[in-house]
């Protein structure tokens, strides 16, 4: 599985631009959107290709008995909770992706989540 997930990080189109990245955080932030991810993911909003990879090679080297791991409850084992979070990640990406580039589907599904209820 984590091989398929690796080839999914390296095939990771290219990053927006820095104003692209910069506007589409603030615009997240006026609405509090901050998506459920499984371990903590400081400045998500501004991560990039590069903060992926790094982050995908930062969880595969935590020992599946490490802390950080273990304080994930409702998964049964640290490479469950690899898994789900990699793959959480990869997801909210993609969606992040999108609204960097005005997707209308992307910044649909948000405002359905954050304004709209």
């Amino acid at each position: 599985m984590f091989d398929e997930l690796k080839a999914r990080y390296d095939r990771l189109g290219p990053d927006a631009t820095e104003d692209e990245i910069r506007l589409t955080a603030e615009a997240l932030g006026r609405r509090q959107y901050m998506p459920v991810l499984i371990l903590s993911v400081p400045s998500f909003l501004f991560f990039t290709r590069a903060d992926m990879q790094a982050e995908f090679a930062r969880v595969l080297a935590l020992s599946d008995d490490s802390d950080e791991l273990k304080a994930v409850v409702g998964l049964e084992s640290g490479k469950a909770v690899k898994e789900k979070h990699l793959l959480t990640l990869l997801n909210q990406f993609e969606i992040l992706r999108g609204l960097r580039v005005g997707d209308g589907d992307a910044w649909a599904l948000v405002n359905e989540l954050y304004e709209d209820d």
